[in-house]
C-alpha cells in the first residue's frame, strides 16, 4: 500500500511545503512505488497523506507535470509518464541536438542556389 512519507515540520523550513510533497513524490517515482503509467493517488488521499492543503499538492502535481513526471486526464485522474531518469535522459538527448543538425546558414544556402539567387 502507497504511505507518504511524512517527516518533522523542520524538513520543511526554509522551502515551500508543495516542494517537500513533489520531492517526495518524485522519489515514490523514481522508487517505483508509483510505476509509469500508474495513477498517483487522488488530491484527497494525498492532502490526508502528507497533512497539507488542497492547494499544497495541486502545486506540488503542477511542479510534476512540469517536470515531465506526470500527465492529467480530467476526470480521470493524474498518471505517471515517466521517471526523473528517463525525463533527465531525454533532456540530454534534446540539449545534443544542435550538434547533430546542420546550421541554418547551410540550411538556408540550398534554397538560395535553387532559387538563383
Amino acid at each position: 500500500m502507497w504511505r507518504a512519507h511524512v517527516g518533522p515540520v523542520t524538513d520543511v523550513v526554509g522551502r515551500p511545503v508543495y516542494q517537500w510533497v513533489a520531492d517526495d513524490l518524485r522519489q515514490k517515482i523514481a522508487a517505483g512505488e508509483l510505476a509509469v503509467g500508474s495513477a498517483i493517488p487522488s488530491t484527497a488521499q494525498l492532502t490526508r497523506a502528507y497533512q497539507v492543503s488542497y492547494t499544497v499538492v495541486r502545486a506540488a502535481v503542477a511542479e510534476l507535470r512540469g517536470a515531465g513526471l506526470v500527465f492529467g486526464q480530467p476526470g480521470k485522474g493524474v498518471y505517471v509518464l515517466a521517471t526523473p531518469d528517463a525525463v533527465a535522459e531525454r533532456a540530454s538527448s534534446i540539449d545534443e541536438l544542435p550538434g547533430k543538425l546542420p546550421s541554418c546558414a547551410s540550411c538556408a544556402a540550398p534554397s538560395r542556389a535553387a532559387r538563383g539567387t
